[in-house]
């Protein structure tokens, strides 16, 4: 299979709607609603921008429809972004420039384009603003739309993209496809507003570098429910795999979300916050909005404990995560309800089975109740 045609629509999300009877018909649905479900988190000085609701909702797919016609439009829906070691030490170049003279444009087409393609598209979107054109801003929006919501499944972000590496292929569709339309009734949809971006380019490899740990969690749940139920086709498979990985794929699509509607914003803002077609208002267009984010903790590099510090934009229930370099999630803590603000915690340096971690670097998220995720790093040192 080509690299180029070797993806399937991602998932996105999480909103009641009627499941199509083929995979193809459903993951087209999902990509219509998720530009839908965006507009929701717009704040009130760009409202306006949600009249055009059913056209956002409609050119969702226009990305996809493009693939088989338009040259180079494959590789604009993923990345393997554990192709290139750079990515675990931090140290990976994120102008599309840069990597080609570093790896070379074969490898970094063939690894896929998609943080470039959402930064040029959020370039579109600008002008097309600028211009008053809302037809061609409509249309670089909703493609915005469904190249963020593919960022946010795992699967569009690894090598191993369908478990081909690992022996569990097929593992991109049940997962993305089949396990989410089992349970579309059980994901609920986030609630909030947008929130401040400086660089889109930068941003997309933020949500890269946080969403990268789901790659393992999503094989680990394959392997752990194909062990319980014996099959990978069967109800109790699919129960299994979602009792493994439903809120970690919650999390994930709630956050596609925000991060598109913030996007919009963004673009709207970098505009000069042009009135929008039957906007009196006058609303001024800076919001107030807090942020959920991982400070930088202390000490660090740090033996045997550290204070794991962060701030909460919103009241209610956290979970901290901690990922390993590999992706692997070692610790998880659920923090219980929160006020927004600062907080720490005092982490050991131990995983889940209680025991020692070995030195290294460790990717640190936590999740506040909107599904904003913060991420930061530690090094544990011996």
């Amino acid at each position: 299979m080509s690299i180029a045609s070797r993806r399937i629509p991602a998932i996105l999300c999480a909103v009641a709607l009627c499941i199509p009877a083929t995979v193809q018909a459903y993951g087209f649905a999902v990509h219509r609603m998720v530009n839908r479900a965006a507009t929701g988190h717009l704040p009130p000085s760009f409202q306006g921008f949600a009249q055009w609701v059913d056209d956002l909702e409609s050119l969702a797919t226009a990305a996809d429809e493009r693939k088989c016609c338009v040259p180079g439009e494959s590789i604009k829906h993923y990345i393997d972004i554990d192709d290139y070691p750079e990515f675990f030490t931090g140290t990976l170049p994120q102008a599309y420039d840069d990597m080609v003279a570093q790896y070379g444009q074969s490898r970094v087409d063939g690894n896929g384009t998609v943080p470039w393609a959402i930064d040029a598209a959020v370039q579109d979107l600008i002008t097309h603003f600028q211009n008053e054109d809302w037809t061609n801003a409509v249309a670089s929006a909703a493609d915005i739309g469904h190249y963020i919501a593919d960022t946010h499944n795992p699967m569009h972000l690894t090598l191993n993209f369908n478990g081909q590496l690992t022996g569990q292929n097929g593992i991109h569709s049940r997962h993305e496809s089949e396990m989410t339309s089992r349970h579309l009734n059980d994901l609920e949809p986030a609630v909030g507003s947008v929130y401040q971006i400086q660089d889109p380019l930068g941003q997309v490899f933020t949500w890269i570098d946080g969403l990268y740990p789901g790659v393992q969690q999503i094989l680990d749940a394959d392997l752990i429910a194909e062990a319980a139920a014996g099959n990978t086709n069967s109800n109790a498979y699919y129960d299994r795999l979602w009792l493994e990985i439903g809120d970690e794929t919650t999390v994930w699509i709630q956050q596609a979300c925000i991060d598109l509607a913030s996007v919009w914003y963004y673009a709207w803002i970098e505009a000069g916050a042009p009135a929008l077609p039957g906007d009196v208002t006058g609303t001024d267009p800076t919001p107030v909005v807090a942020h959920t984010r991982v400070l930088a903790n202390y000490p660090n590099p740090f033996n045997p404990s550290t204070r794991l510090r962060f701030e909460l934009g919103q009241p209610g229930m956290v979970r901290l995560m901690v990922a390993d370099t590999a992706g692997r999630t070692v610790r998880r803590m659920d923090l219980g309800d929160r006020a927004p603000g600062l907080h720490e915690i005092v982490w050991d340096g131990t995983g889940d089975d209680g025991q020692s971690l070995a030195s290294g670097v460790y990717r640190v998220l936590v999740v506040d109740s909107v599904g904003e995720v913060g991420r930061g790093s530690v090094v544990l040192l011996k």
